[in-house]
């Protein structure tokens, strides 16, 4: 909607403790932002998330149950952030599996991890594709390997690459 209205989530708003009628422009403003941003979230969730905030004034408010109720707390974050960590590394495609369905295993992953902000770097994801690959995979992995430096290889032609490789 607007950056300011974004701030109102992240940063949060104050109400005046004075009465609306002595605000002036600057607090009209600010609490014009709080109420388009929990407009636009009241509108993007279900009427069972809508139980939850429903009491709340504010977005930063509504925004923190949400998030706690989907994230959960720090800790809870770092452990599942730890489970996929986990999975992340010990993944390997299977002799008959699909490269589509190891990939998209792969990416569920990355995506579970970006979810919870952490970022996996491109360069780690494509290692981790060529040291995840069957032994039927190991003279397109070679070739791959010596024509093109590995941490400059973008993630989509390597997929790509690997796709027509199968198909061949």
């Amino acid at each position: 909607l607007d950056e300011k209205v974004w701030q109102v989530v992240e940063i949060g708003w104050t109400k005046p403790k004075e009465v609306l009628a002595d605000w002036d422009d600057a607090k009209i403003k600010a609490e014009n932002f709080n109420s388009r941003a929990l407009n636009a979230l009241i509108n993007a969730i279900t009427n069972e998330e809508f139980k939850k905030i429903f009491s709340t004034e504010t977005t930063k408010e509504a925004w923190t149950i949400l998030q706690t109720t989907y994230e959960g707390t720090k800790a809870v974050k770092d452990s599942k952030f730890q489970r996929l960590t986990t999975s992340f590394e010990e993944i390997k495609m299977e002799e008959d599996e699909l490269f589509d369905e190891f990939y998209a295993k792969l990416k569920d992953i990355v995506n579970s991890a970006f979810n919870l902000g952490e970022t996996i770097p491109e360069s780690k994801i494509v290692r981790k594709v060529l040291r995840s690959l069957p032994e039927r995979f190991h003279a397109k992995i070679t070739a791959i390997k010596e024509s093109k430096d590995i941490d400059k290889i973008p993630l989509t032609k390597l997929v790509g690459n690997l796709q027509t490789y199968e198909l061949g």
